[in-house]
């Protein structure tokens, strides 16, 4: 079973997704962002501008980067995508067409305590809910309840 922990103090941990459909060409990012407790500090959901699933996940990163940096000086990132896990913790920008968001991340982070990991689709569902929303955006009151409540599942 795969679980999702919460962060030591005085760490944030964000977890987020990019979704990019290839059949509709529409991208979406979605996030969270919980502190030590595990309880939501803040959340984000949105349609954006992305040509792959790896530009949406890069662009989902940056979103949640500039609210968790608003939060703490310590964010761990969580991410389930295991290709940009390794690209960041490798400190390489990647291919050309990147390289601006990479150069980007790598910029917000240089100042902050920053830690990349790897969780699988099961113990993101708090992200994968919001992925699941799509067009259909909650009331962020109503999120935030079924956040805290653990009924995001889908």
């Amino acid at each position: 079973m795969v679980l999702w922990h919460p962060p030591d103090a005085p760490w944030v941990k964000l977890n987020m997704d990019g979704v990019f459909s290839t059949s509709t060409l529409e991208a979406r990012e979605e996030g969270l962002v919980r502190g030590p407790d595990g309880g939501l500090l803040q959340a984000f959901y949105a349609p954006l501008a992305a040509s792959s699933s790896f530009e949406a996940e890069l662009l989902a990163l940056i979103q949640g980067l500039e609210m968790a940096m608003d939060l703490s000086t310590h964010i761990w990132i969580e991410l389930d995508s295991a290709t940009l896990v390794s690209l960041l913790s490798s400190g390489h920008l990647g291919s050309a067409d990147l390289r601006h968001h990479m150069a980007l991340i790598w910029s917000m982070t240089s100042q902050w305590q920053v830690r990349f990991s790897h969780i699988y689709r099961e113990g993101n569902q708090a992200a994968d809910f919001l992925t699941g929303r799509g067009s259909r955006p909650l009331p962020l009151h109503t999120l935030i309840q079924s956040l805290r409540l653990g009924t995001w599942r889908r």
